[in-house]
């Protein structure tokens, strides 16, 4: 392994931040996908055709909004993931703004809205969930 190669290894890149849920009287810790479950989740939302075309089905809305939260929401207090498989099936019960809302902070956190990318400066290419749980694409959001 290179000098260089060691250097990255050796640092922890990734990002945590603690989000308040209100209607729940929670507070979670945020932290950034690695790269392995981000390219899980773009896979996992990608349609056959590697596209997002398939995207605004409501089965692969609630499948991509599960990915990103219980793979980055963790308990603050002991560092344990927030929520466990099982929790798929109540999660969706909840309010769809708070849901919402918070799988847009987890996404955000890993640089998969088009604010983020932007924020990074790169292309404005990602994915953007409106109010109502549709996925927006570059062409469809509104300034």
């Amino acid at each position: 392994m290179s000098k260089l190669s060691e250097k990255i290894r050796a640092v922890d890149d990734g990002s945590a931040e603690l989000y308040e849920v209100p209607e729940w009287d929670v507070v979670v810790e945020i932290r950034s996908m690695t790269a392995r479950a981000r390219a899980s989740f773009v896979a996992e939302i990608a349609g056959t055709g590697g596209d997002l075309t398939e995207a605004n089905d409501p089965n692969r809305i609630m499948g991509m909004w599960w990915h990103v939260i219980s793979q980055t929401c963790f308990d603050p207090d002991t560092g344990d993931l927030a929520f466990e498989p099982d929790d798929v099936e109540w999660l969706f019960e909840k309010n769809a703004r708070v849901v919402n809302d918070l799988a847009n902070q987890c996404m955000e956190a890993s640089g998969l809205t088009e604010e983020a990318q932007a924020d990074m400066g790169k292309d404005s290419s990602g994915l953007l969930i409106d109010e109502d749980g549709e996925l927006l694409s570059v062409g469809s959001t509104s300034g």
